[in-house]
């Protein structure tokens, strides 16, 4: 199978016949309590994962023996624990990434006083923020959210890996995650995106303002590093983001190059652990 090919089916889990449904189902619902702040109940629960009460129970019973969510007697409703923050946190421990990458993040959010994010490309072809570092408290300024889903046509960071891409491959990840209007900035065209992304990648630096949510501008940079073997390729972004209320789509742009900047001392330093095990991309 090509890489495209596999591309526009990674996400066509029930089609795989070594899918086994039950871990497939206990995975959604760790996402699905993770944007819960109130919890859910064994209703939303089965309604969420399209299953009968007694599997949605099953599941519920066997995550909380196991020690990764935990259950509010009145009214009953589960909660995830801190035990999935944790896997994480080791993770990124292990890796020494956070470490090596923290001190270049904090000084740009000091120099712009903004919310910076940085984002990691993993191997089954997505973008994950990993950390996020707020400037200056302002009286208004971005949640450091981190929701799995970066929208690649609408998101800064998304923008930013998708430049560093030959476009056939980039396309191909559009066409996979689709092209949704989520704001009435968004673009939905694949030829104009095609278009914005050679011209990101002649200045070096992505940037969306309102594509994504109405008051939000934001500009990513790729972080384009050397493999063992001597290719190199786009293994994670930074991104800085600000209120539309404080900076016009001029002002944003103009953190572009410190973006950029950022992302290629942020290159030089990469794990080289981080890149074992990743597919081959193609050579940029």
């Amino acid at each position: 199978m090509s890489n495209v090919s596999r591309l526009t089916s990674s996400r066509s889990l029930h089609d795989r016949e070594e899918t086994i449904i039950s871990v497939d189902r206990a995975f959604r619902l760790v996402e699905l309590l993770a944007d819960e702040r109130e919890g859910m109940g064994l209703s939303d629960v089965a309604r969420a994962l399209d299953v009968n009460k007694a599997i949605a129970s099953k599941l519920l019973n066997t995550l909380e023996a196991l020690g990764y969510i935990w259950r509010e007697d009145a009214p009953p409703h589960y909660h995830l624990t801190y035990r999935v923050s944790n896997l994480s946190l080791r993770q990124l421990q292990t890796s020494g990434l956070i470490g090596q990458c923290s001190a270049v993040l904090e000084k740009v959010a000091d120099r712009t006083k903004e919310l910076v994010r940085l984002a990691i490309v993993e191997a089954d072809e997505r973008i994950t923020w990993v950390y996020a570092v707020v400037g200056m408290q302002r009286s208004l300024r971005i949640d450091p959210s981190f929701n799995f889903e970066v929208s690649l046509h609408s998101h800064a960071t998304g923008k930013a890996w998708l430049m560093a891409l030959p476009w056939e491959q980039a396309r191909a990840l559009v066409e996979r995650d689709g092209l949704k209007q989520l704001t009435p900035h968004t673009n939905v065209d694949l030829e104009a995106l095609r278009r914005e992304l050679e011209e990101s990648a002649r200045r070096g630096f992505a940037v969306t303002y309102e594509e994504n949510e109405i008051g939000v501008g934001a500009v990513a940079a790729p972080i384009v590093a050397a493999r063992l073997s001597g290719v190199r390729e786009c293994v994670g972004a930074v991104s800085i983001a600000a209120p539309t209320n404080r900076m016009t789509r001029a002002d944003i742009e103009a953190c572009g190059p410190l973006a950029a900047e950022a992302a290629a001392h942020l290159a030089t330093m990469w794990p080289l652990d981080e890149r074992v095990g990743v597919r081959q991309r193609p050579q940029i």
